[in-house]
């Protein structure tokens, strides 16, 4: 998850009355560390925590949760800001949107509402909403799975593949499991379930699925590992991740790499201008789309298959240019 879509996340919790608490739990969830954590909370904190919004932090000395007052104001250019961003995600349908912006612009003082307004109308004129989502609308299904984490509790579903059969169609299969976090990467809003019968955690599309509800009478206990709700890693099940390390030169601007690269460093600066980045974990797949992205800017060092898979790319698309 993304730093700014992270720390949306987190308001978003916070406005809605629920408490965060810096602790392993909610490093594995989010997948970070203590200290990043207390950036998050430090960046939304000096958002409304300030002279001239009444909405304030505050934090429980003996718990150590943080938790938002109710009833105060938002600071102008946040409200301002986290509308610009929940618009550029496209993961809500537009009427979703619309009840967003009507519930944050009235956190503004009301002094500043109009301008606010008139700052996101080109914005909102030209919004579009994620095309595989249709007019399905994501925030209630997120209300639905977020009690049923809360209380662990078994759900039945018919959940939409993304794979076609041979006719082109997709279909909606059956299946069940306990629904155990929410994440939100890419556009998209995901459900980690533990599945009983493959005994383990599997990523699944909110958007994908045709229906869901408690299955009555289940009884399903959640291996004690994954009771978190927190798969290894996140981007790994997303785009097919492995344990093998990596090593990219790059010479573009380091910072664009190092924010693709979860847990990524750089280890030298060579004298061309370029960087030595290396990692432990490699998301293979997501790895070698944005590779090709970068085209003269990066070269793979290791692992050699993944070298070899960028001459294979890159060889494809050039038999596409040939007279």
């Amino acid at each position: 998850m993304k730093s700014q879509e992270r720390v949306i996340n987190i308001l978003l919790k916070l406005i809605s009355g629920e408490k965060i608490t810096i602790d392993d739990a909610t490093k594995d969830h989010y997948q970070v560390t203590e200290r990043t954590l207390q950036r998050d909370i430090k960046v939304i904190r000096d958002a409304v925590d300030r002279d001239e919004a009444d909405f304030k932090m505050q934090r429980d000395a003996t718990s150590g949760s943080y938790q938002l007052a109710k009833g105060s104001t938002l600071a102008t250019e946040e409200a301002l800001a986290l509308l610009k961003m929940v618009i550029g995600t496209r993961s809500l349908t537009t009427a979703e949107l619309l009840r967003v912006k009507d519930h944050l612009v009235a956190l503004v003082n009301p002094d500043d509402q109009e301008l606010v307004t008139q700052l996101i109308k080109q914005t909102l004129k030209h919004y579009t909403p994620l095309f595989s989502n249709g007019d399905r609308e994501i925030l209630p299904r997120l209300k639905s799975f977020s009690k049923w984490i809360a209380q662990q509790m078994p759900i039945a579903f018919s959940y939409r593949s993304s794979v076609p059969n041979q006719q082109g169609e997709l279909i909606a299969r059956p299946g069940s499991g306990i629904p155990l976090s929410v994440y939100f990467a890419d556009y998209y809003f995901y459900v980690v379930l533990y599945v009983p019968e493959r005994e383990k955690s599997v990523l699944y599309r909110l958007d994908r699925f045709e229906e869901a509800h408690v299955a009555q009478g289940s009884r399903v206990t959640v291996p004690q590992h994954l009771g978190e709700g927190t798969p290894q890693d996140l981007e790994y099940q997303l785009v097919g991740g492995t344990d093998i390390p990596y090593e990219f030169r790059y010479w573009g601007y380091p910072q664009t790499a190092l924010d693709r690269l979860p847990n990524a460093r750089i280890t030298s600066w060579e004298d061309d201008g370029s960087v030595i980045i290396k990692g432990d974990h490699l998301a293979s797949q997501g790895a070698l789309l944005w590779i090709m992205s970068q085209g003269a800017q990066i070269q793979v060092v290791a692992p050699k298959a993944l070298a070899q898979a960028v001459k294979r790319e890159l060889a494809k698309t050039l038999r596409y240019y040939q007279d």
